[in-house]
C-alpha cells in the first residue's frame, strides 16, 4: 500500500495577517517549513473576526505545555478522551458536532498540525465548547497563557499600565505684545 501525501495547508489556516502561509514561529521565530517536528497553527475567531492567530515549532509547543500544571493536563487528556472527535477537522466542532457558519458560531477556535507544507491533522472548537474546556484549567496553566501572549501580542496598555503623566509647571510667556 503506498503512503499517501497528506493535502497542504488550507487558506484557512494562512496567516490573515501577511496573506500567506506562516513561515515563521511565534515564539522564537525559526521558520516553520523547514523544521523535521512540525508545528501547529492555531487562529481565534470572534463574531466571525480573526482575533489571534499564531504558528509555533514543536520544541515552543512542547516547552510551553511542560509549564501547564499537571492538573491542567490530566483535565485535557480525559476530556479529550470523553469528549473530542480528532476527525472532524477544520468546519464541524470536535466537541459538540456544530458546523462552522451555522447561525450563532461566530466565535470558534481552529488549529492545525502541519509539517513542511501539508496539514496532517485540524480540528474546530466552537465558543460555546471552548468556554467549557477553559473551565478545565488551573490558574498556573492560565498563567502561562496570558504570559505567551503577553510576550509575543504586543497591544495597548491594559487598565493601569499607561505611566503617570508627570505635571510640568508652566511659565507665563507672553505671547502678544502690545502695541502702542
Amino acid at each position: 500500500m503506498a503512503d499517501e501525501t497528506p493535502p497542504p495547508i488550507p487558506r484557512d489556516l494562512h496567516c490573515e495577517y501577511e496573506e500567506r502561509p506562516f513561515r515563521h514561529c511565534t515564539r522564537c521565530g525559526e521558520t516553520l517549513e523547514d523544521d523535521r517536528g512540525g508545528f501547529q497553527i492555531s487562529k481565534a475567531y470572534k463574531q466571525g473576526e480573526c482575533v489571534m492567530e499564531y504558528a509555533l515549532c514543536d520544541h515552543c509547543r512542547i516547552s510551553m505545555m511542560e509549564e501547564f500544571s499537571q492538573e491542567s493536563k490530566k483535565r485535557l487528556a480525559e476530556y479529550q478522551d470523553e469528549n473530542v472527535d480528532l476527525h472532524r477537522g477544520l468546519h464541524h466542532c470536535s466537541v459538540c458536532g456544530i458546523r462552522r457558519g451555522d447561525t450563532g458560531v461566530d466565535d470558534f477556535v481552529i488549529t492545525g498540525i502541519c509539517e513542511g507544507i501539508n496539514l496532517l491533522h485540524s480540528i474546530m472548537v466552537c465558543g460555546k465548547c471552548g468556554d467549557g474546556i477553559q473551565e478545565l484549567i488551573s490558574v498556573k496553566t492560565r498563567d502561562t497563557w496570558r504570559r505567551f501572549v503577553d510576550e509575543n501580542f504586543p497591544g495597548p496598555p491594559g487598565e493601569g499600565e499607561y505611566p503617570e503623566i508627570e505635571e510640568t509647571p508652566v511659565q507665563s510667556m507672553a505671547v502678544f505684545s502690545p502695541q502702542g
